[in-house]
């Protein structure tokens, strides 16, 4: 892809990496709580995080190359980071979210199955890349594309299965005696919730700047809802408890 950027495009570009790199850095920080808390939890709820936003990877890594460089990701490329990862992040998600809500023994069928699922539609995913790329997608403009069948009812099954087990999951620490924990929960549910509307506002309604960047930073607080949901400071939630 190459060519001048307008003006719907660089701020399309510019939210869309505002909220790929708030995300990244939310991920990673959780990922390196791991080693001070010692809790193996962090590490598939980072990588969760991380790899939900590659849905938004294409065009945010896009715009950054063209800023750094003057040059636009190839398709295929743009295609590949914007696709493959987002199976990965529901596995990380369901194997945290089975062992926390359901236990270790009902937990592993519960994320078997799943992860079949997921598994299934990498494997698709990657072959059709390798057939030919670009029967995956219509690219409409710089930073905008729209999946074939496949792309498009696994994105919508992502959302939902994100947004109904975050909110099983969320209830469920909200359902605890520790304040500071039923208070994670509040803002767990917050997060999926503002996760799945910024989701369904930038896919079906940004069609001009001003929707773009409501939905972008909605995406954006959702990504930093879902840090304070796990890592709360206890400063900030004493403080919220008063």
């Amino acid at each position: 892809m190459s060519g001048q950027l307008t003006e719907f495009d660089v701020i399309n570009g510019s939210f869309t990496l505002l909220f790929v790199l708030i995300s990244i850095i939310v991920g990673v920080r959780i990922l390196l709580k791991y080693f001070s808390l010692r809790r193996k939890d962090l590490i598939t709820v980072g990588l969760t995080w991380i790899f939900l936003s590659s849905g938004w990877w294409g065009a945010g890594f896009s715009f950054l190359s063209y800023v750094l460089f003057g040059i636009l990701l190839d398709q295929v490329i743009y295609l590949f980071i914007s696709n493959a990862f987002v199976a990965i992040a529901l596995i990380c998600w369901m194997y945290s979210f089975a062992n926390f809500v359901y236990g270790e023994a009902k937990g592993k069928k519960i994320f078997g199955i799943f992860f079949i699922i997921c598994l299934a539609y990498e494997i698709v995913l990657i072959s059709l890349f390798i057939i030919n790329p670009k029967i995956l997608g219509t690219f409409y403009g710089v930073f905008y594309y729209q999946g074939n069948i496949l792309i498009l009812v696994f994105q919508i099954f992502a959302i939902l299965l994100a947004l109904i087990t975050g909110i099983i999951f969320s209830r469920k620490s909200m359902q605890s005696e520790d304040k500071k924990l039923r208070l994670k929960g509040k803002f767990l549910l917050i997060a999926f919730i503002s996760f799945t509307i910024g989701a369904i506002i930038d896919a079906t309604l940004a069609t001009d700047p001003v929707t773009l960047i409501i939905a972008r930073l909605i995406l954006a607080s959702s990504a930093i809802e879902y840090y304070l949901g796990f890592l709360l400071p206890d400063k900030l939630a004493q403080k919220i408890i008063k």
